[in-house]
């Protein structure tokens, strides 16, 4: 405890019921919520009674890694760290009488997507008349079901926003009863075969604990105190699923409401802002002393906050004290902000000893950093980028995941779809008749034999596919080989143009994450789960791991979404432009403005040592800058005062862009208020 702070050493000793922890960018939060467990198992709670939500798997292996460490492993073995999918997910596995609902199969989005797309086709005359794609329609399913708003409010925001008063009721007439048969028919196919979506497993929990009382007695009396990360992250859904619990146990939720910047998944800062009201018996206490940065680098991100017209009521203060203001730089271009930006990382890794991977760069999205990208490969600057679809989500691992899936499970439709449809001359029609005959079947032998009578080479390779998979079920590592080894030769002809290079690489990873898992169905079910949350979500949080063990020394090019958790010495902010924050559709939504005022706060706050922002030159005259529905007012570093940055103006130079460009080559309660 002597290495806490007085703040942070009253809020582990809290002894009240329920606790909110306002904690800062940089102000020892996990160090916190680490001190908080091993204070309560200390003082004598099981370690079993304890559970540790957070939003990444990783986040919940390091914190209850390092209670272990200091308590030693017999003292805190049982101590369970979870994100809150997997915490549901245990859940229903554990309870399906109290739940209702058993062998179940876990859908990822890309499986969302494909339901949604049959759906559609058999809903051809209401699809038609949408114009809007099917993963449209799964993204605004989801939207709706995790901030609990209706069908009606739900089409409002995600597609009739540009559209006012009668314009957007007539619209909303002609398209809700389109929507609403589409998403009925959805979750009639999920019932009919059993899938839950990652929605799903949260809100059948959700809504079995609000409703049954039996139930909550179950289920909440196996904590007494709940540990909460990122409480700013939450969304409505994952509120109903924590409310139930303050009458059994005691909440300890650790979040910053400055840094709350994924209300485009359902996020609510509001359940910061509320917590006091919507939780009996609750205190907020303060993290404000940073440990991250120097002052200069938090005046600038303080000075942000403090022009919003809402209240985060905090200002951090550096424990480091003072060092390098932070720069402005104002840029002709894209490529004129990329060279510099590499310049200034050889400069730094030349003649000030600095490693490439104490530099960060951030974006608002990886599509903005081709230029960048493309300068770094040909300085010959090392990078990783954060950002886009992770290690589970990519193609080829979905592939030799659907043979795994319809080992795992012969009824998995989806699957098998995925898996018949990649060999040569096997089409959807095909395909389907072999799936009615399978899903026929009582179990996977039967199938095997089955495909065995059949006397095509596509269908005698992947019979033998999913027999290897098969013979090795209890050997998940030899399955993922041998799975792979029978694959391979297809895969490489599917993803030939990055096969080598990108994509063959991933399956000895794969290998090592099957090692980790005693069964093929909970292997399966955590890897889908780590693709439930989208947030923090860099290449892949376990590939990340073993590339960092290797101490591979590159930049870190991330967008903002990806970069909570990552700091560095030297961090870039690109483009700090009018239009860019706030985005031009933001303005005139005061929610939606703070969002993005919280975007550039994380990303600002991200520096250690120095920080330099971007923007392009017209940004200088926002004075005279106007777009439509566009006000001076709206462009956060107007009026930014002159001694918290300096400011700088880098010369057009010379070089040819298009040069540049050539080297970039039961029924259970589960759905939504249709109302």
């Amino acid at each position: 405890m002597t290495e806490l702070n007085e703040n942070q050493k009253k809020a582990v000793e809290f002894g009240g019921k329920h606790l909110l922890l306002l904690a800062g960018a940089g102000t020892g939060k996990t160090k916190t919520i680490i001190a908080r467990a091993i204070d309560l198992i200390s003082k004598g709670v099981p370690s079993n009674k304890i559970l540790i939500l957070t939003f990444t798997k990783r986040s919940a292996q390091e914190i209850v890694t390092r209670v272990e460490s200091a308590l030693g492993v017999s003292q805190s073995k049982s101590l369970s760290g979870s994100t809150f999918h997997s915490w549901c997910n245990h859940l229903l596995l554990a309870h399906p009488n109290v739940f209702g609902i058993k062998d179940f199969i876990i859908i990822d989005e890309d499986d969302q997507i494909n339901i949604m797309k049959l759906i559609c086709g058999k809903n051809s005359l209401h699809f038609e008349n949408l114009r809007i794609k099917p993963q449209e329609l799964v993204d605004m399913y989801s939207f709706a079901r995790n901030t609990k708003l209706n069908l009606t409010e739900t089409i409002k925001i995600k597609l009739l926003s540009d559209l006012k008063g009668e314009e957007a009721e007539k619209m909303l007439l002609q398209i809700k009863p389109s929507i609403e048969a589409i998403l009925r028919g959805y979750e009639a196919k999920k019932r009919e075969r059993n899938y839950l979506d990652y929605d799903d497993i949260l809100q059948i929990v959700a809504k079995t604990l609000q409703k049954d009382e039996n139930a909550r007695k179950i289920i909440c009396r196996k904590y007494e105190h709940i540990l909460v990360d990122e409480m700013q992250d939450t969304n409505p859904l994952q509120w109903d699923l924590l409310s139930p619990f303050q009458e059994f146990c005691h909440l300890f939720c650790v979040g910053d409401d400055a840094q709350s910047i994924y209300s485009f998944r359902g996020a609510d800062f509001k359940n910061i802002h509320n917590f006091k009201d919507n939780v009996k018996e609750s205190e907020v206490y303060k993290l404000e002393d940073n440990y991250r940065s120097t002052q200069e680098i938090l005046d600038l991100s303080n000075w942000l906050l403090e022009k919003s017209p809402l209240n985060y009521d905090k200002k951090l203060r550096a424990v480091r004290g003072a060092g390098i203001i932070p720069q402005l730089i104002n840029v002709e271009s894209d490529w004129e902000e990329a060279y510099f930006i590499a310049d200034k990382i050889l400069d730094n890794f030349h003649h000030k000893n600095k490693e490439f991977k104490s530099h960060l760069v951030l974006s608002r999205s990886q599509f903005y950093t081709r230029s960048l990208q493309a300068v770094f490969i040909e300085k010959k600057i090392p990078f990783i980028t954060y950002g886009g679809r992770g290690f589970m989500e990519s193609a080829h691992l979905k592939d030799l995941f659907a043979a795994l899936r319809v080992v795992n499970n012969k009824n998995d439709e989806i699957a098998w779809i995925r898996f018949l449809t990649l060999w040569k001359g096997i089409g959807d029609v095909r395909a389907s008749t072999y799936l009615e005959k399978m899903l026929g079947l009582s179990n996977m032998e039967e199938c095997i034999s089955w495909l065995q009578t059949l006397s095509g080479l596509s269908e005698q390779k992947l019979t033998k596919t999913l027999k290897s998979i098969f013979d090795n079920r209890h050997n998940l590592v030899q399955a993922v080989h041998q799975g792979y080894e029978e694959l391979k030769e297809q895969l490489s002809v599917k993803y030939l143009e990055d096969w080598e290079n990108k994509r063959k690489p991933d399956f000895p990873v794969l290998e090592v994450l099957a090692s980790k898992y005693s069964n093929l169905g909970e292997f399966i079910t955590e890897c889908l789960l780590d693709n439930s949350v989208k947030i923090n979500n860099s290449p892949t949080l376990q590939k990340a791991t073993i590339e960092q063990s290797e101490n591979k020394d590159k930049v870190i090019i991330s967008t903002i979404h990806s970069a909570k958790g990552l700091e560095a010495d030297t961090c870039f902010v690109l483009n700090v432009s009018p239009a860019q924050f706030p985005l031009t559709y933001s303005i005139g939504n005061l929610d939606e403005v703070e969002e993005e005022r919280r975007i550039l706060y994380v990303a600002l706050t991200r520096a250690k040592d120095e920080l330099i922002v971007t923007r392009t030159k017209k940004s200088i005259y926002a004075e005279n800058y106007q777009l439509e529905n566009q006000t001076v007012e709206s462009y956060f570093l107007n009026e930014l005062p002159e001694n918290l940055v300096e400011q700088k103006t880098i010369g057009i130079r010379s070089w040819s862009v298009e040069a540049t460009d050539n080297q970039q080559n039961n029924v259970v309660d589960f759905g939504m208020d249709f109302s």
